[in-house]
């Protein structure tokens, strides 16, 4: 059997590591900005008559998607409100390029605005199931305190059953005599 490798010339991998490596840097970089090359394709488009419009519309999206992250611990309904306002506030924005993000801050305020009403559910189920855990307790307690009753009561049944047995029988009165003194 034969290994067949195929060598492409030097010249056409470097190209095609060349051709690749501004996108790669780009995704190690945690992709905070797209080369203009590919932001031309995508529907976000920077407009060069306000790069500081864009750049602010861009940052509120940015600190909205910041503060939706859970992060350490859990997710607050503080960070949500934040989210949610930076997102208000870049939706009301209406500049050419606060517009370019509009379809991106809807998608994520209705993700919110979901978040937020399930996180509502969660604490009012977590309530109900504290109340419920504390009926749970009352009632084994009372169950506790009515076992308690129930085996003093039984005692004293048993203490009475014990004592009556140990009573002599009942002696029955003698029938009177006939033809006696009377």
């Amino acid at each position: 059997m034969h290994d067949l490798h195929i060598s492409r010339p030097a010249s056409v991998r470097a190209a095609f590591v060349l051709g690749l490596a501004p996108l790669a840097l780009g995704l190690l970089a945690g992709c905070t900005t797209l080369p203009p090359w590919l932001a031309a394709d995508g529907p976000i488009t920077v407009t060069a008559a306000n790069p500081r419009a864009d750049q602010a519309a861009l940052t509120k999206l940015h600190v909205a998607v910041q503060a939706s992250q859970p992060g350490q611990g859990r997710l607050t309904q503080s960070r949500l409100a934040e989210a949610r306002r930076a997102l208000e506030s870049l939706l009301t924005d209406d500049s050419a390029e606060a517009r370019s993000y509009h379809p991106y801050a809807r998608a994520l305020l209705e993700q919110i605005r979901e978040r937020q009403r399930l996180s509502a559910q969660n604490e009012r189920l977590n309530r109900e199931l504290d109340a419920g855990g504390r009926n749970v307790e009352e009632q084994g307690r009372e169950l506790d305190t009515l076992r308690r009753q129930n085996a003093e009561l039984q005692k004293k049944l048993d203490a009475l059953t014990e004592i009556e047995r140990r009573l002599p029988p009942p002696v029955t009165p003698a029938a009177p005599r006939p033809g006696g003194s009377g």
